[in-house]
């Protein structure tokens, strides 16, 4: 009796299985005829949203994936070269005036950057030439303790 009931629930099973995959598949059809009723374009994404399918089912099923990849064709227009440019030489001219003022530009950058060094160098020269020394007064030898030095100024 048990190896019956499990063939039957084996069948049941199957059977639910079926009846679901032919449900996913009239409404993958149902959204098909929809988008092609509304002029909508036709892709993989475009077809799960309008009938409440997967991505996954779409790419699985051969009969849907053919029939949406046709369709989807169908709806591209064909690509053609686009037109030639008929004002050329007001572009080129205006791009070839603006690389002249950029070189220029960046040949200036370049010789500040350089008059900056240079007065940076200065700069630094003249600190190190105007540098006061240390005062005699206040450098205290290394040797003598905190306490020696406060003896010190007290007994001026």
């Amino acid at each position: 009796m048990t190896s019956t009931t499990r063939a039957q629930r084996v069948e049941t099973l199957a059977r639910a299985a079926r009846a679901k995959h032919d449900a996913a598949v009239t409404r993958a059809e149902t959204g098909i005829r929809a988008l092609v009723k509304s002029g909508e374009p036709i892709n993989f994404r475009s077809v799960a949203a309008t009938a409440g399918v997967s991505l996954d089912f779409l790419y699985r099923s051969p009969d849907l994936r053919h029939r949406i990849q046709t369709l989807r064709a169908q709806q591209q227009p064909t690509r053609t070269a686009p037109p030639p440019r008929t004002a050329t030489a007001p572009t080129d001219a205006v791009v070839t005036a603006l690389t002249v003022k950029l070189r220029q530009a960046r040949d200036e950058i370049t010789e500040l950057r350089a008059q900056l060094a240079a007065a940076h160098g200065e700069l630094l020269t003249l600190r190190r030439a105007t540098r006061p020394g240390p005062t005699p007064s206040l450098t205290t030898p290394s040797s003598q303790t905190r306490h020696q030095r406060a003896d010190q100024q007290f007994h001026c």
